[in-house]
């Protein structure tokens, strides 16, 4: 891994952004579920896809509305460069001063990335099986995107905290201030780089996927239409979910918390459909080639021993 990679990275993460978490498919971590005072530690791992300027996470926006009586995460068509009536929705409500609903519609963001659970403090399932020692799909809150943020301004992290040669495990610690659950207080990459384990590479090579399949699709702008009318209406909608198929492991924590807050919008700014990401490195074959090359040396390495 480069410096030239690792500066990308640190660029990437530059932009502060605040998200919350949506409905979450059957195969993520739950970390959410643990109980204050305790902590999971996990190993992030490389997008598949190299176009990804982000390394080692994707962005969902999606937006909540009422419908049948029921909150549904709806996909925010900025996502696939289309113009999306909920976000012009928010925009109205904000013009007439009405920052409840503005807000109410306006679009939030989760970030999702694929890990090695090193430790896993869940209790184990019906199965008697736990996370730990399997790659599980995460879905981070602002809280903790913040703080890998901030750990790539701050110049803590002096390799690329993916790397199977010296990358970083990251710890996700849950406390509780007052009535809320909170990630802010020794949620952190650990101080010093580690390798992976011959054992942990063989996990690690069979679990790995590209990040964008976990994203939905688009629903099309007809079909946003018709559930953001059934929201403000209040009227009844025959709907398939053909977008939201993925549904959620487990139930959300009794009590709220912190990283699920709403996205609050800037009252000026107007929405603008979402950009193709283009890594730093691109036309770059070596750089390109990372996660290949990475994985090629570990069968090369197993091979010859």
């Amino acid at each position: 891994m480069s410096k030239d990679k690792l500066a990308a990275l640190k660029a990437a993460f530059k932009t502060p952004e605040r998200e919350e978490r949506a409905s979450l498919p059957n195969n993520y971590f739950p970390f959410w579920n643990m109980k204050p005072g305790e902590k999971a530690i996990l190993r992030f791992l490389p997008d598949r896809d190299e176009d990804n300027v982000r390394g080692f996470l994707v962005e969902k926006v999606f937006h909540t509305l009422l419908i049948n009586g029921q909150k549904k995460s709806v996909p925010c068509l900025s996502m696939y460069g289309e113009d999306c009536p909920i976000c012009k929705v928010s925009q109205d409500y904000y013009k007439v001063k009405d920052e409840v609903n503005g807000k109410r519609y306006w679009k939030k963001k989760q970030y999702i990335a694929q890990a090695l659970v090193i430790e896993d403090p869940l209790p184990a399932g019906q199965d008697g099986e736990t996370h730990e020692g399997k790659v599980r799909y995460i879905a981070l809150g602002y809280q903790i995107y913040n703080i890998i943020k901030e750990a790539f301004a701050s110049d803590e992290l002096e390799s690329i905290p993916y790397s199977f040669d010296d990358g970083y495990d990251f710890i996700i610690k849950k406390t509780q201030q007052g009535d809320y659950s909170t990630y802010v207080m020794g949620t952190k990459f650990k101080g010093s780089p580690r390798g992976l384990t011959e054992e942990e590479l063989a996990i690690v090579e069979d679990g790995m996927i590209e990040l964008a399949t976990l994203l939905p699709k688009s629903p099309g702008g007809e079909k946003v239409q018709a559930m953001l009318n059934a929201d403000l209406n209040g009227e009844a909608l025959d709907e398939d979910d053909e977008f939201s198929s993925k549904k959620p492991a487990t139930k959300a924590p009794s009590k709220p918390s912190r990283d699920e807050d709403d996205d609050t919008p800037p009252q000026a700014k107007k929405p603008t459909p979402a950009k193709k990401v283009v890594a730093a490195d691109e036309g770059n074959d070596e750089a390109e080639q990372d996660v290949d090359a990475m994985l090629a040396a570990i069968k090369a390495r197993r091979q010859a021993k």
